[in-house]
């Protein structure tokens, strides 16, 4: 039987309502916001994983890691690539992306505000696609780039799942809706950065891999250091002993057409002890600070 109900009619007892009218307090609002927000006929979005306010602007950079429904709800589709639509190999992937929220107003006070999607997670060969996929945190340097990390799951990294005998993932650009496991065409996780003005603006610039397996997180600019975190290194494999991955992966090209890329990548990792001196150690979750060669102890990474 077919429910016919909607908010107008089941949730009667809601309308004309105000927030006050169910919470006394602003603390135990904010504790219970994701409800709250749902109250008021919030925009549902997609799984917002961190925002940054441009130094200048003022505008509000969010990223979101993904976008495809899951059990907490659904994504606006109008403003949200929650699936792939088409079975054009090159079609908009739906691998999250950063987006920004501009307010009417110039003073911070505005009650409406513009959205605006920045880059558009998938493959730089897709429609849209900005070439990462699953963005986590963000962080401004003094030049007013935005830098981000990924976040995608490490049983899809470089096309492989997890364990001692990785199975190979699926990778069918033909694929249409959740899509996902085109996130595997990707290797580790990265971080790069995106200048917001000059003659590079929108680009996505890459700046560095992560060890296999792991999640870089938490970007941090302190005077001349980046300081980051590198997280779980190794997941879910053995530790590295050598062990390679081969295999050959479908892949866009930056015309949109499909090609077959050779991979070979190794299986575990042994993060950080292979660069103190032990090859063979096991891989550690590590807090790093990387500098430019030659800095002299200033203010500026770039």
């Amino acid at each position: 039987m077919v429910d016919l109900t909607n908010e107008d009619t089941a949730l009667s007892d809601y309308r004309g309502k105000r927030l006050r009218d169910f919470y006394d307090s602003q603390g135990a609002l904010l504790v219970d916001a994701f409800l709250a927000a749902n109250l008021v006929g919030g925009t549902p979005t997609a799984r917002p994983e961190d925002l940054e306010v441009h130094p200048t602007t003022k505008e509000v950079f969010i990223a979101y890691t993904d976008g495809t429904p899951g059990s907490d709800g659904y994504p606006d589709s109008r403003i949200f690539q929650v699936g792939k639509f088409s079975a054009a190999a090159n079609a908009t992937q739906q691998s999250g992306g950063l987006y920004k929220i501009m307010e009417n107003s110039a003073n911070g006070r505005s009650n409406s505000f513009r959205w605006e999607r920045f880059a558009q997670g998938g493959e730089q060969g897709a429609v849209l696609g900005a070439g990462f996929a699953n963005v986590d945190n963000l962080a401004f340097d003094n030049f007013e780039n935005v830098w981000g990390v990924t976040d995608m799951s490490t049983s899809r990294h470089n096309g492989f799942r997890t364990g001692p005998d990785p199975e190979e993932r699926t990778i069918d650009h033909a694929q249409t809706g959740n899509a996902d496991a085109l996130v595997g065409v990707f290797g580790n996780n990265w971080l790069f950065y995106i200048p917001t003005s000059g003659p590079d603006a929108g680009a996505v610039i890459p700046f560095g891999y992560g060890p296999v397996r792991c999640e870089m997180t938490g970007p941090t600019f302190v005077g001349d250091t980046l300081i980051i975190a590198v997280q779980h290194p190794g997941e879910d494999v053995p530790i590295g002993d050598g062990t390679q991955l081969n295999r050959d992966i479908e892949m866009l090209n930056l015309n949109g057409r499909v090609f077959n890329q050779t991979r070979r990548v190794p299986r575990g990792s042994n993060w950080p002890s292979n660069i103190e001196g032990d090859a063979d150690g096991p891989p550690l979750p590590t807090v790093i600070g990387i500098k430019r060669q030659g800095s002299t102890g200033g203010d500026s990474f770039l």
